[in-house]
């Protein structure tokens, strides 16, 4: 009994000290080597597992600076936040196994009215700081397109320089994330990643964390992947702690258009594009590893030019009645568009004519490349490319 006493008061010691936070939570790991289950975007094997690395030495570093380690961690981060296993949602199990507490998703699983939101999720590690004040990283990873109605929202541009439907849902992010903040007392880096729209959403959200006073630009490591452009009103130089990972195959990070001015923020890291040899085996050996499919190339090696051009000639702008009746289209606002034919008689007969024409040489591209843009888009493709990517010259310029 004597023995079980001393052993029981230090049990109640530790328990008060951990009660009152006066110890460090035992999830405070500055090192880590885990999986992370994400989300393939394969229709053959939905589900596989990425081994990542962590260390909160990363974030002492020069924001401008492209660090592969981080990269490769951010981005299963972001295919993580596709993914669900055994009920729980994947991107919070990884989290957690970071290291990180207070972990907080939003918008999972929620009705068809969703609009101009996405899903994300927030999480804090307490950093080490050489000043000894408290210092904490925040999370911020944001889910790509997950619901039927987030369609809609990516093709709402609407009449402004911007695209209304990420910068929507990056307002609605960041005023959640004000409010989360308020519980957290020191100063603050931010980790910001996502995969498609979340790219999109994620870019802007870097881009304006400064200008929302939340953080300045050495304190902000971003990094996303397949983004779409965002906005006509970006800078051609600046945004340095922004990095952009895009598959130049990979036609979602060409709409909306460069020819209507738009652009990512931040510096653009193109993945190579190669459809033989050792670099390309090398890949496909790890996507098939992911995937249990080989990595579909082009059999049109200028497929995603050929589908850029189609949009361009169906809305040479980004404004007008055109890409209005094909955003109501496409978003299935039936009866949006039925009003804007009612309005616009000859726009829309002249918009069927074009499309009769471009629908003709594209329906038998689509059916014939489909298996190559997925390949080109999905988290596994990225994957596979980026771990066999060693370098990238435009980086740290």
């Amino acid at each position: 009994m004597t023995a079980k006493k001393p052993r029981r008061c230090l049990c109640l010691i530790l328990a008060w000290l951990l009660a009152f936070q006066l110890l460090p939570p035992a999830a405070l790991a500055e090192e880590a080597a885990i999986n992370v289950t994400v989300a393939t975007g394969s229709k053959e094997k939905s589900l596989a597992e990425i081994p990542v690395q962590w260390d909160t030495a990363w974030f002492t570093a020069d924001t401008s600076e492209y660090r592969q380690e981080l990269a490769l961690t951010a981005l299963a981060l972001s295919g993580a936040a596709y993914a669900q296993k055994g009920g729980s949602l994947c991107v919070q199990d990884a989290l957690k196994a970071l290291g990180f507490g207070k972990i907080k998703s939003y918008h999972y699983g929620v009705s068809s009215d969703i609009g101009d939101r996405t899903a994300y999720t927030f999480a804090v590690q307490k950093l080490k700081s050489a000043e000894g004040t408290p210092q904490y990283l925040i999370a911020v990873v944001v889910r790509g397109t997950g619901e039927y109605m987030e369609w809609a929202s990516n093709l709402r541009m609407g009449a402004g320089s911007e695209h209304m439907g990420f910068v929507r849902a990056e307002k609605e992010l960041l005023a959640n994330l004000k409010s989360y903040l308020t519980e957290i007392d020191g100063s603050l880096k931010f980790l910001i990643t996502g995969h498609s729209r979340g790219g999109a959403v994620a870019n802007l959200l870097a881009a304006r964390l400064p200008e929302a006073g939340l953080a300045k630009g050495e304190d902000i490591y971003a990094y996303t992947f397949a983004a779409p452009t965002v906005s006509a009103e970006v800078p051609e130089e600046g945004y340095g702690w922004i990095f952009n990972i895009i598959n130049e195959e990979d036609l979602v990070t060409r709409v909306p258009l460069p020819a209507w001015g738009y652009r990512r923020y931040g510096i653009d890291l193109p993945l190579p594009v190669e459809r033989k040899g050792e670099l390309f085996d090398a890949m496909n050996q790890q996507y098939k590893a992911l995937t249990d499919q080989d990595y579909a190339v082009y059999q049109d090696p200028n497929a995603t030019d050929k589908l850029a051009e189609a949009i361009y000639r169906l809305a040479p702008t980004p404004t007008g009645t055109n890409m209005e009746m094909l955003a109501a289209l496409f978003s299935g606002d039936l009866d949006g568009l039925s009003t804007l034919i009612e309005h616009n008689g000859i726009a829309a007969l002249l918009l069927g004519r074009t499309a009769l024409e471009v629908s003709s040489q594209l329906v038998p591209l689509i059916r014939q490349e489909q298996a190559g843009m997925r390949s080109a888009h999905c988290v596994a493709g990225y994957y596979s490319w980026l771990s066999v990517t060693s370098s990238f010259p435009e980086a740290n310029r």
